[in-house]
């Protein structure tokens, strides 16, 4: 489907089969969309309208020559992040989404992009991060710790603290992150501190944390049906 501003593949279910609940699956750091049309089969067999977007620099949207030279990803990566976030409330007016309907799925970067939407906007109902991080700044830290880099300057920190879902979020849908204890991509400790953050909320009591032994930077097809698993579970309850 092409619109001006967004294209985006959508995955629809048989008619007689509709749920109430649409899903959005956002892919991760030099990937495509395209990477997880089988999955949006998936859970439109499931009965969920499915839309996989294209992000800013990938797919059709002005893509980097060379996304994972380190130079292009620590200038590119958080601002595709921020881009993604902020375009959210023009997409759903394109698309004519209703925002209480909708399912965020995230694997990897798109596991922040999900964590942001749904920290900046509550009345979500339900988000999965996969291999991703809900808490900004402490993983921007952890990842300039990895790399070796200065310090944030107060400008970066004023800018990571308006975006960070840490101290925004107010919700009560239901959350499902997924790491692999050997991640070495994105720590899980990033997205242990937003699991963390999350039970301290007394609004939120929905939260599950699944991690999966000896599973580095990968979604794996047991993963996808844990998912699936969970938003068929969560659509019963919401």
């Amino acid at each position: 489907m092409q619109l001006k501003d967004f294209p985006v593949t959508l995955f629809q279910p048989e008619k007689g089969n509709e749920k109430e609940y649409t899903v959005i699956i956002y892919h991760g750091w030099g990937g495509r969309g395209q990477s997880f049309y089988e999955m949006a089969e998936e859970t439109a067999k499931e009965g969920f309208n499915t839309i996989v977007p294209e992000l800013i620099y990938h797919d059709t949207r002005s893509p980097l020559e060379n996304p994972f030279d380190k130079k292009t990803m620590q200038k590119y990566f958080w601002e595709t992040i921020f881009k993604s976030i902020n375009e959210f409330e023009a997409f759903t007016r394109a698309l004519k989404l209703e925002k209480k309907k909708l399912i965020l799925v995230g694997s990897s970067m798109g596991g922040f992009i999900a964590s942001g939407i749904y920290a900046a906007h509550p009345e979500i109902a339900g988000l999965v991060c996969v291999n991703g991080s809900g808490s900004f700044l402490f993983t921007e830290k952890l990842f300039r710790k990895m790399d070796n880099r200065d310090f944030l300057s107060k400008a970066e920190l004023d800018l990571f603290k308006k975006y960070d879902p840490i101290g925004k979020v107010k919700s009560n849908s239901p959350v499902l992150l997924i790491h692999g204890d050997k991640d070495t991509i994105v720590p899980i400790e990033g997205q242990k501190y937003f699991y963390d953050y999350l039970l301290q909320n007394d609004e939120n009591s929905r939260v599950t944390f699944n991690i999966h032994n000896d599973v580095n930077h990968k979604f794996t097809s047991e993963m996808v049906d844990e998912v699936i698993e969970w938003m068929n579970q969560a659509d019963s309850s919401l």
